[in-house]
C-alpha cells in the first residue's frame, strides 16, 4: 500500500457522504486542522488531544504536543524512534511500513504498525496504527491513527483529511501554551541542580510582579455581594440588564470568567435551576454551546451553610477554535448564580486559572 499517497489524499473530503461537515479545529499550540464535525474533540489529563466518533467507536486519532526545547528526544527521527520501539513492546507488536509524507510543506516521517489489544468492548483485536511525526517552530506534533483492521482502511480517510488540512502557524507568531509533557515512556525534564552545598527550593514559587495573571485578588460585588478570586490582569466589567452579570477576561485571549445573577419568584433546587438556565440563556453563549457528558461534580462550598452548588462543562467554537469552560451553579433564596470560566482548549494554565476562580466563588466573605 502507498502510505504516503493515502495520507496526502486531496480529495479525502469528497470521498466522505456528501451530507458531512467539517469543523476547523485551532490548537493553542499553533496549528489547525479539519474533521467531521461528528467527530468529537477531548483532552487528556497529559494535554493529549484526542478525536473520536460515536459511529467508530475504536478508532482513535491523538495529537500530542511535546516542546522542542523540553523534549528527551530533540529531532524528529528520534521522536519516531521512540514511538516505534513502544509499538514493538505491545502484544504482537510489529512495524508493517515506513517512510516519509509530504504534510504541512515538510516531507513528514511515518510508520505503519500492527499489534493486538483489547477494543471498546474488551475484547481482543488486531489493531493498526500510523504514527507520524510533524514538525512546528516550537514543538513536535506526534499525530496517530489507530483502528481495528478491519475497520481501518475505512475510517482512515478522517485521518487523511485531517493530514491533508493541518496548517501550522508561522514562526514569527506570538508563543502560545503548549504542554511540556514528554512523549509517553520518556523521562521528564528535571530541574536543574542546585550549586553545591546549597539545598534545592521545591516549594517556594517564583516572585510574580503586581498585576501578573498569577498575582490573584478577591473581588467583592456589593451589587449582588458575592466573592471570587481572579487575576488582577483581568478586566471587571458589570452588566446591569437581565441577567444581571460580571464580566472578567484576560486583555489578550480568550479566558475569563463571568457571573450572571438572576433573581427568581421562587426558592429553587440547584440542578433545576440549572437546567433551567441551559435551556433560556446558555444556546446563546458560544463557549457553552454544548454541554460535555462528564459526571456532575460539587462545587467546594459558598460559604453559607445549606446552600449547595453543581459543576458542569461544556464546550463551543469561537472564529473555528475550540473553547472549553466549567461552570457553577449555586441557588441562594430566591436568587440564582452561574459562574462560568471559559478558555482554549488546550491551554493548561488557562484551564487552571479558570477553574480555580470558578472554585473560589463565594456568597460570604473568604
Amino acid at each position: 500500500m502507498l502510505m504516503a499517497a493515502l495520507l496526502v489524499i486531496a480529495g479525502a473530503q469528497a470521498g466522505m457522504a456528501q451530507d458531512v461537515t467539517f469543523r476547523t479545529y485551532k490548537d493553542v499550540a499553533g496549528f489547525s486542522c479539519e474533521f467531521p464535525s461528528d467527530w468529537d474533540f477531548d483532552q487528556a489529563r497529559n494535554f493529549d488531544r484526542i478525536f473520536t466518533s460515536a459511529k467508530a467507536p475504536d478508532a482513535t486519532i491523538i495529537i500530542q504536543v511535546i516542546e522542542q526545547d523540553k523534549a528527551a528526544e530533540k529531532t524528529v527521527a528520534g521522536q519516531l524512534e521512540a514511538l516505534k520501539q513502544q509499538l514493538l513492546r505491545a502484544p504482537d507488536g510489529r512495524i508493517l511500513n515506513e517512510g516519509t509524507a509530504p504534510i504541512a510543506g515538510q516531507q513528514v516521517p511515518y510508520l505503519v504498525a500492527g499489534y493486538t489489544a483489547l477494543d471498546t468492548a474488551d475484547t481482543q483485536r488486531a489493531f493498526r496504527h500510523i504514527q507520524m511525526v510533524v514538525t512546528t517552530p516550537r514543538a513536535f506534533l506526534l499525530m496517530s491513527y489507530s483502528a481495528p483492521d478491519e475497520s481501518f482502511d475505512r475510517e482512515m480517510r478522517v485521518f487523511q483529511n485531517c493530514s491533508a488540512t493541518l496548517q501550522i502557524e508561522a514562526a514569527g507568531a506570538a508563543a502560545p501554551p503548549v504542554s511540556s509533557q514528554p512523549a509517553p515512556e520518556q523521562p521528564a525534564p528535571q530541574p536543574p541542580a542546585a550549586p553545591e552545598g546549597q539545598a534545592q527550593d521545591t516549594e517556594v514559587p517564583d516572585a510574580v510582579a503586581p498585576g501578573s495573571e498569577e498575582t490573584l485578588i478577591w473581588r467583592h460585588n456589593t451589587d449582588r455581594d458575592f466573592w471570587i478570586a481572579v487575576p488582577s490582569i483581568w478586566s471587571n466589567k458589570a452588566d446591569q440588564s437581565e441577567p444581571y452579570s460580571v464580566d472578567m477576561q484576560h486583555p489578550d485571549r480568550v479566558e475569563g470568567v463571568i457571573v450572571f445573577v438572576v433573581d427568581m419568584n421562587k426558592t429553587s433546587k440547584v440542578k433545576e435551576y440549572a437546567n433551567a438556565w441551559e435551556l433560556v440563556l446558555a444556546d446563546k453563549i458560544f463557549f457553552m454551546k454544548d454541554r460535555l457528558a462528564v459526571p456532575q461534580k460539587d462545587h467546594p462550598g459558598v460559604g453559607v451553610a445549606k446552600t449547595p452548588g453543581i459543576m458542569r462543562e461544556y464546550q463551543g467554537e469561537i472564529n473555528g477554535a475550540t473553547v472549553r469552560s466549567v461552570a457553577a451553579y449555586v441557588v441562594n433564596k430566591k436568587r440564582g448564580f452561574t459562574v462560568v470560566g471559559y478558555h482554549f482548549l488546550g491551554d493548561a494554565k488557562g484551564e487552571k486559572r479558570i477553574r480555580a476562580a470558578v472554585e473560589s466563588f463565594r456568597l460570604a466573605a473568604p
